[in-house]
């Protein structure tokens, strides 16, 4: 009875061992379905569950019983037993192992779980946790104001200096001009080979002329000095060198007064705003032509019109016209303006009054009147059309007191646009000469001049050719050819004689302010042949 009350007592602590160790298998549930009596079986298994309210005090008693089956067990082998109780002993001792295979897992997963706590415990700890993320939160406002500091100081800088850019290119935003200087230096240098073809003893009906040996010729080399002193003053200066390494005053030297938008007023020695040849394109490189060898500039410039300089106060500017897309330009100037000085006392010679280049000085000051004229010009620039009219009138150009006087007008009509360039110029002087020889005289002529250039082609070299043809005539009354002194004269094309040119050209751009120009004029003197056709060829290079 002994033996068979303690089998029963083993085998209960078993099953209870086993129904806890099943339980704590299947994380503290039984295997019945979700839902289906889940409290019953919780509650049935929670006294063998190992949570955080066991305590090694009840581990230890399940070791202290397992102890305690293992000595009863033992006692029980002493004695004998007939052969069921033998097999009874035998399932106890494996009950017996299981138990304290069970014991050694609940006490490995007791040290896995955290330690227990008390609920001081956990507030002490939710002290530390809310202590922790309010550091934490300070640490971040900290953070986050410094980054606002940083942000506002960088946006008061920029405010302040500006964006940062390179120095070369802040200049362009800087309002204060640190980075810029006001001072620019540009310029242009020309020179070339020139040669007159033909028979000088035959010329002029047989009665000969200059001989002119053609040879290489320094055209000119003249730099610019642009200074801006403020955003309404700006200072203009040209100087030239020449062969010899002389120097002189340029085409201009004067100051420009920014009135407004469409207003500025020039004062000093400026160019005169006569026609679009003048103003324009009378600079080598800008030139389709060579234009600084001796006789190769347009006829209509080299006795009609004069392609000078002028010492006085100009007002120039342009607008558009209302919303249209016309574009108004004008000039108007009041002078020195032309003046002759007879090379010997009394009264000019035929070959003087005749020679248009010996009155362009208007440096000097031969009398009390002035020369008064202007300019009005209206472009379409979408379209690359400009058309212009000039007007000058010269009081006394004689020095001695003569009363006579000098008039002139233009014309221009010009179109630039893609790879066509053309241009047509027409102009007219009358000159009070009656009181020296028995009639006036009168100048006129035009030139028309046509520029093609393939810049879609797709060879590059052939972009950066153009062709280039002039035809050029003019016309003079009242200056009878057979009387004038021709070695008063530059060359065989300044006599102001009625003639005909045609000039045929080709230029090669090595870059767009440098090109090599080549050129040869066919001329013509009706009834007073010259013998003085030319060829051309120049270097022309902007800086």
């Amino acid at each position: 009875m002994r033996h068979r009350r303690h089998v029963v007592l083993i085998g209960a602590l078993a099953l209870g061992n086993l129904t806890g160790a099943h339980a704590q298998t299947f994380g503290g549930r039984s295997q019945a379905e979700p839902g289906q009596g889940s409290g019953s079986v919780a509650q049935a298994a929670e006294p063998f569950r190992i949570t955080s309210t066991a305590t090694a005090q009840e581990l230890e008693a399940l070791q202290k019983n397992a102890r305690a089956l293992q000595s009863e067990q033992k006692a029980a082998q002493g004695t004998a037993a007939p052969d069921q109780q033998k097999k009874q002993l035998d399932l106890l001792q494996k009950q017996i192992e299981t138990q304290q295979k069970m014991i050694e897992l609940l006490m490995e997963q007791m040290k896995k779980q955290p330690p227990p706590t008390t609920p001081l415990d956990k507030i002490q700890m939710q002290t530390a946790t809310l202590a922790a993320r309010s550091q934490r939160a300070a640490q971040r406002d900290q953070e986050l104001g410094g980054q606002a500091d940083d942000l506002r100081e960088h946006m008061d800088a920029q405010e302040r200096n500006g964006p940062w850019l390179p120095a070369t290119l802040k200049e362009l935003f800087d309002p204060m001009l640190n980075n810029e200087t006001p001072l620019s230096i540009y310029g242009a240098l020309a020179f070339g080979y020139s040669k007159i073809q033909g028979d000088s003893t035959t010329a002029a009906n047989g009665a000969g002329r200059p001989s002119t040996p053609g040879g290489f010729y320094f055209g000119e080399f003249t730099p610019d000095f642009l200074l801006k002193l403020n955003d309404w003053i700006f200072l203009e200066a040209e100087i030239g060198i020449g062969s010899d390494g002389s120097v002189s005053a340029g085409s201009f030297a004067q100051a420009d007064f920014f009135v407004n938008d469409w207003l500025t007023i020039i004062a000093g020695r400026f160019v005169a705003p006569i026609g679009w040849y003048n103003v324009r394109i009378n600079n080598p490189w800008i030139n389709k032509l060579p234009g600084d060898a001796p006789g190769s500039a347009p006829l209509l410039w080299l006795q009609v019109l004069p392609p000078m300089a002028m010492l006085g106060v100009q007002a120039t500017g342009s607008f558009y016209l209302g919303c249209s897309p016309l574009k108004l330009e004008y000039a108007a100037y009041i002078s020195n303006g032309l003046n002759l000085t007879p090379a010997s006392p009394g009264l000019p010679t035929i070959s003087e009054l005749a020679n248009l280049e010996n009155m362009e000085d208007t440096f000097n000051i031969i009398s009390n009147d002035k020369a008064l004229g202007g300019r009005i010009g209206l472009w379409w620039p979408a379209a690359g059309l400009e058309a212009g009219l000039s007007g000058m009138y010269n009081g006394d150009y004689v020095a001695g007191g003569f009363e006579d006087s000098i008039s002139l007008w233009a014309l221009d009509l010009n179109y630039h646009q893609g790879d066509w360039d053309v241009r047509f110029e027409y102009g007219m002087t009358y000159q009070h000469a009656q009181t020296f020889v028995d009639n006036n005289i009168r100048r006129r002529g035009f030139y028309g001049q046509v520029a093609y250039r393939p810049l879609d082609a797709c060879n590059r070299y052939l972009r950066n050719i153009e062709f280039v043809y002039r035809y050029g005539y003019v016309d003079f009354r009242g200056i009878d050819p057979t009387a004038l002194d021709l070695t008063t004269f530059g060359t065989p094309v300044d006599v102001p004689v009625r003639r005909q040119q045609n000039e045929f050209g080709i230029n090669y751009y090595f870059y767009p302010r440098m090109v090599l120009k080549a050129a040869y004029q066919v001329n013509d003197e009706r009834g007073f042949h010259l013998h003085d056709n030319q060829f051309i060829t120049e270097l022309a290079w902007g800086w």
